[in-house]
């Protein structure tokens, strides 16, 4: 059975969504990004939560709530 990618849209996620987001998951986001998640940052910073999702040979994915 094939993984199909999680498609990340900035506009509509929550806390929620991200923190199901697992290392090994594939993650893609609307600009063209994506890959396989090895490594997760989570940072709460002056109230806004920043999450660092590092692909697997295709950089970073940034997202702040």
């Amino acid at each position: 059975m094939e993984k199909t990618a999680t498609l990340i849209k900035r506009a509509s996620l929550n806390v929620n969504q991200l923190d199901n987001i697992k290392i090994g998951d594939l993650l893609s986001d609307e600009y063209g990004k994506s890959g396989k998640v090895c490594e997760i940052e989570k940072i709460n910073r002056h109230g806004e939560f920043h999450y660092y999702f590092k692909l697997f040979k295709s950089g970073t994915i940034l997202i702040i709530l």
